[in-house]
């Protein structure tokens, strides 16, 4: 199968496409062939080596992905790298089914970013209708998440972010959102 690997840790020039073993069927894991991967922030640190968890090289960036099982069946989940592939393995307790209208790309970019902003609001805050949140990193992937997620309960939302420029795309972006369609 095709991978992007890293040998060695440096800029996106160590990103390099090459053929591996196929994987083999793993306990407890759904083997995925991977229509989309997700791509994070964290893989840049991952790549420039100045992750969190250090890791081995050669490495298979890439931790979440989402595909079909040999049955058919469409799944999104966690992997602890190995990505960036065409197979992935991913775990039964941190993957999650599909539903036939929500596509690949909405389901890997929910996958991280979704579960964190997610949790940080209900299962960490307790955020409930008429609260006020602050949500910094507004303009990120995850951010974004958080405020779209908070609005959805009912909650008054302080969005910030780093640049005006940053502030200005969210601005515009709401203000679109919130122009009514017009009649035909």
């Amino acid at each position: 199968m095709r991978a992007i690997r890293m040998e060695q840790f440096g800029g996106p020039e160590v990103l390099q496409a090459v053929e591996v073993p196929d994987l083999e069927p793993r306990a407890a894991h759904h083997l995925l062939q991977v229509s989309r991967a997700g791509v994070n922030y964290a893989d840049m640190h991952v790549h420039g080596d100045s992750y969190l968890a250090p890791v081995t090289l050669p490495y298979i960036p890439g931790n979440e992905v989402v595909g079909r099982t040999a049955d058919g069946k469409r799944f999104v989940g966690l992997t602890q790298g190995g990505g960036y592939a065409e197979q992935a393995h991913v775990h039964r307790r941190t993957s999650w089914e599909v539903p036939d209208d929500v596509s690949d790309e909405q389901a890997v970019a929910l996958c991280l970013q979704g579960n964190s902003a997610y949790h940080l609001l209900h299962t960490v805050s307790g955020v409930q209708q008429g609260q006020t949140v602050v949500i910094p990193a507004a303009a990120g992937g995850l951010g974004s998440i958080a405020v779209q997620l908070a609005k959805s309960i009912g909650a008054k939302v302080i969005a910030l972010a780093s640049t005006k420029e940053k502030r200005q795309r969210k601005t515009s972006a709401r203000t679109q959102s919130s122009t009514p369609p017009a009649r035909t």
